[in-house]
């Protein structure tokens, strides 16, 4: 077995969006590498045309306002043109595998929510990894603690209202060919702009998509709900605390679910149905003795088939970070690394502003026949 020791980031910034973008201009503009990622084109990509900057500007005011005032901060500390940081491709990505979900406690007057997600990847060197934790508390807009990407995108998050958002992809490695936004600039603005899951159904339903993603949404009110997106098809399956007293189970992994959805499934991997099935498995349990915060610790922490771990750094498949999320009381619980091998630690929104630094282990191990196989 490969080990691997890798640095973790986890950033606290505060103050208007343009504070906290000169924050995170100082933090990094010494780091040349960096610095050299956040102001090249997308994994070699052109570079967008005027018009097209633009354009992602305009739409990023539009469906997630504050957050060019940040690169703008973040462009006038480090010096390079805020039309060239890269997060501006988050309109017009990466694929990651992942799974993800979400369980509301009942009866209705006395629900909890739970919301858990394990982001799968390979073990690529810093800048394109960044395996930084954000905690952004912005004046006049929710708090909210995700793991960035690009600096201004979310991978994940919850903000302080108790809204989580979380993603997995739909297809692995889609030709992306519509306008719209991917998932970074998505959950962004969802973290930002909305408190409830009904709020942030009604932006994503007017937002424009171009990726091949599953948004997974949850709220402290027992509110859930399911996006699948296909390029500019989306369907949404809403789970409204109201309407039931029941407890309920949302999973997603790396295919799509919803009937409507079916006609964009090309593959399904055996490793994404294992997932599913161990996610349902361990979390619909309704024994008195019952915990779904450790329940969805227990299931990241352990590997296939009974959990949803995975080791398979080389081949892009491993666990990177997991993160459960007690809506209620505002807890983010994090585990940087494989659960198998690191500690949980547990986060809030009022740590004081700056970097602290924690190192994982990445233990790396081959998949076996069946992992990558297409069982359709």
């Amino acid at each position: 077995m490969d080990l691997k020791s890798s640095i973790y980031q986890h950033i606290v910034t505060e103050g208007t969006h343009y504070e906290v973008g000169r924050a995170l201009g100082a933090f990094y503009k010494h780091d040349t590498a960096f610095m050299s990622f956040m102001s090249s084109p997308f994994m070699g990509s052109p570079p967008l045309h005027p018009a097209a900057a633009d354009k992602a500007m305009n739409m990023f005011e539009k469906y997630c306002p504050g957050v060019n005032q940040e690169i703008k901060g973040f462009a006038d500390e480090t010096g390079i043109r805020e039309e060239a940081v890269v997060f501006y491709f988050s309109y017009f990505q990466s694929a990651g595998h992942c799974s993800q979900a979400a369980l509301r406690t009942g009866p209705t007057d006395k629900s909890r929510t739970y919301h858990m997600r394990t982001y799968d990847f390979g073990w690529e060197d810093a800048p394109y990894n960044q395996l930084l934790l954000s905690t952004t508390r912005v004046t006049g807009k929710p708090a909210h603690i995700g793991f960035s990407l690009q600096l201004f995108g979310r991978y994940d998050g919850m903000n302080d209202e108790g809204l989580s958002v979380t993603t997995t992809s739909g297809r692995i490695r889609p030709e992306m060919t519509g306008e719209g936004f991917v998932f970074p600039g998505v959950v962004r603005a969802l973290l930002d702009g909305c408190t409830t899951t009904k709020e942030a159904v009604t932006l994503l339903r007017s937002m424009p998509i171009s990726d091949y993603r599953n948004f997974l949404v949850s709220d402290r009110h027992g509110s859930m709900a399911l996006i699948e997106a296909a390029g500019a098809h989306k369907e949404i399956e809403v789970y409204d605390a109201s309407a039931v007293s029941l407890p309920q189970l949302i999973v997603s992994t790396n295919h799509y679910t919803l009937p409507a959805m079916q006609q964009h499934n090309l593959q399904l991997m055996h490793n994404s149905q294992a997932r599913q099935e161990a996610m349902y498995s361990t979390l619909w349990n309704t024994g008195t003795d019952y915990n779904p915060l450790d329940a969805m610790k227990q299931l990241a922490g352990q590997h296939l088939p009974e959990g949803v771990c995975c080791h398979h750094y080389d081949e892009g498949f491993g666990t990177l970070w997991s993160i459960v999320c007690d809506n209620a009381l505002r807890e983010a619980h994090i585990c940087f690394g494989s659960p198998m091998s690191n500690p949980w630690r547990s986060f809030g929104f009022s740590d004081p502003p700056g970097i602290n630094e924690y190192t994982a282990t990445l233990p790396n191990e081959q998949s076996d026949a069946q992992f990558w196989s297409n069982i359709l």
